[in-house]
Formats: structure tokens, sequence, C-alpha cells
């Protein structure tokens, strides 16, 4: 089936604020195709899921949809968000509320873009923090 993005992202993010079962369909969407092995549409629905997110919704983008496409795409999604990450604070600010596991091979790296961010050294408060991985 195909959806206009933008009305998927809307629908995403409504549900999340809602809790509406009729808009369920969205969330169920937007994982499928985060986890498609198709990267480049994880990351176009991430980033727009993202560029969306009310203020109050950024955690659950950042738990979601961005820790799935760190999760499952490793190098190749940190190689985009040394990049598009840079000047954009919000953008920082989701990257700082996902986790990792201790065993992820992109650990090592994501704690370094933490550090460079400025959340491991306490100058900024992370969205969210779990022992683990910090």
């Amino acid at each position: 089936m195909d959806f206009d993005l933008n009305s998927l992202a809307d629908t995403y993010l409504r549900q999340h604020a809602t809790k509406s079962e009729d808009d369920f369909w969205a969330w169920e969407e937007v994982n499928r195709r985060v986890r498609s092995n198709d990267f480049d549409t994880a990351w176009e629905i991430t980033m727009l899921l993202l560029q969306k997110a009310p203020d109050d919704a950024l955690d659950y983008v950042a738990a979601g949809p961005l820790e799935d496409v760190v999760d499952g795409y490793g190098d190749r999604a940190l190689d985009r968000v040394g990049k598009l990450f840079e000047n954009e604070p919000r953008l920082q600010l989701a990257l700082s509320g996902i986790w990792q596991f201790p065993e992820s091979p992109v650990l090592r790296r994501w704690q370094g873009l933490m550090a460079k961010y400025g959340f491991r050294n306490g100058n900024r408060k992370p969205l969210s923090y779990h022992p683990d991985c910090w």
C-alpha cells in the first residue's frame, strides 16, 4: 500500500497523542518501513517524524523509529547522523533519547557522538538516560 509520507507522519504522531485505535495503522506502517531492510525508506520516514514531532513527542520518535534505524542499520545510520545532526541541536537531543545495548556494535560510536554533542560531560541533559548505554 502506498501512503503519502506527510499524512503517514501526521497520523503516526496523532496516534501517539490521542492513542486512537483508528490511527494505529500508522504505527504499524512506520514500523514496517523502518524494518523493511530499505535504509533510504527507513531514514526518510524517521527524519520526517523527527522534523514534525512536537517537543512532547520527540522522545517517542527517538525511542521508536530513530532507535530502530540505528539498531538496524548501525554504522550506515550513524554515518548519516554525523553529517546531518552536526548543527542541529534538536536532532542531537533526539539521538540522546535512544538506548543502545552493551553488545551493540555501534555503542562506542554513539557514545562518542553523545560526548561530542555535550550529553556525556554534563553540559546537556539527555532526552533519556539508561545506565547500560551511557
